[in-house]
């Protein structure tokens, strides 16, 4: 019988239980009767008294309160606490239309274009991290200017290299002035060699970023950047964007071929031969990945392509024809 809802403890009940059949009997002779430690008495008898069910008037003639009476009208107070409780309870209905109208404001709140405009080249650079730090899948990149400052690349090149070893994918397209510096072209064949994918165009295009298909980048001024960024996040102009860059992407030539026309001597890049090599090596796909320091992601989207090339329906078939056809 648990006594507890009504404040009384195990203890309490015991000691309770123990002037019922002993009235008039001092404190000093429960502990011993009842195996119980002195302090836990004390802290038992003063429950009780202040519980009106025991009279504490004299210490040494304790009397314990009828239980009909005492018992009784702990029940009572209890159920007058837990009937002003479901008072209380049901009184928290009344928010609703509070939280209603708030909901309301909210939703014609949401009726502006979730873009926003920020100006601090500060901030913009830490909005930037932030989101290359929380992106999952993907990174597409127009760069219309010219190349990097050597700031630029130090800042970027970890940035862009953890993005690639987390098997996300970066697209990036830029315009060919961007290789006429050495440390840009030295930087891109990095990003290449980590298993970026970079183009090159000389048509016109806007400088943008988009992440993950859902977040977007443009400049506020197109012709000067440090006037500071647009920050788009509504569908329908990320949509939007997605659509402009994968038709820059498509007219563009891949880096390696720009750089390094292919030869009829020479169909591979020097990534895909050491594909190609590692592939007659390595056990798994981790193994191979971590021997040329790319994604397992990208090392197999690498494999995928040189066999397709190849027209091989396994990696032993795709190293016996890559060496048919000298390129191994």
């Amino acid at each position: 019988m648990d006594l507890s809802v009504i404040g009384i403890s195990p203890e309490a009940s015991e000691v309770y239980r123990y002037f019922l059949r002993h009235r008039g009997e001092g404190i000093g002779s429960v502990p011993e009767a009842l195996s119980m430690d002195p302090d836990t008495v004390e802290a038992a008898v003063e429950t009780l008294g202040k519980l009106s069910m025991l009279d504490l008037t004299d210490r040494h003639r304790v009397m314990a309160t009828e239980p009909r009476v005492g018992i009784e009208r702990l029940v009572e107070k209890r159920l007058d606490e837990l009937n002003a409780e479901i008072r209380r309870v049901f009184t928290a209905r009344d928010a609703i239309s509070s939280y209603m109208e708030d909901m309301r404001e909210g939703d014609r709140a949401g009726s502006v274009l979730d873009i926003e405009r920020v100006e601090n080249g500060a901030r913009v650079r830490q909005r930037l991290d932030d989101l290359a730090f929380f992106t999952y899948k993907e990174t597409l990149c127009l760069h219309p200017g010219g190349p990097f400052t050597q700031v630029m690349i130090e800042s970027a090149l970890p940035l862009d290299t953890r993005s690639l070893r987390r098997g996300i994918s970066l697209k990036s397209v830029y315009h060919p002035k961007a290789l006429q510096d050495p440390h840009m072209l030295s930087y891109l064949r990095e990003l290449v060699n980590l298993g970026a994918e970079v183009r090159i165009s000389e048509q016109p295009m806007d400088r943008m970023l988009v992440y993950d298909r859902s977040a977007a980048v443009v400049p506020i001024d197109p012709k000067e950047n440090a006037k500071g960024a647009l920050f788009v996040r509504e569908a329908g102009l990320v949509s939007q964007l997605v659509i402009y860059f994968e038709g820059v992407w498509k007219a563009a030539v891949d880096f390696r071929e720009f750089i390094d026309p292919p030869t009829e001597s020479s169909p591979l890049s020097e990534m895909e031969q050491r594909v190609l090599e590692v592939m007659a090596t390595a056990d798994k796909d981790e193994i191979a990945a971590r021997e040329l320091d790319i994604s397992v992601r990208t090392y197999r989207r690498y494999v995928a392509d040189l066999m397709a090339r190849l027209g091989a329906v396994n990696r032993f078939q795709a190293a016996l024809r890559a060496k048919e056809e000298n390129w191994i």
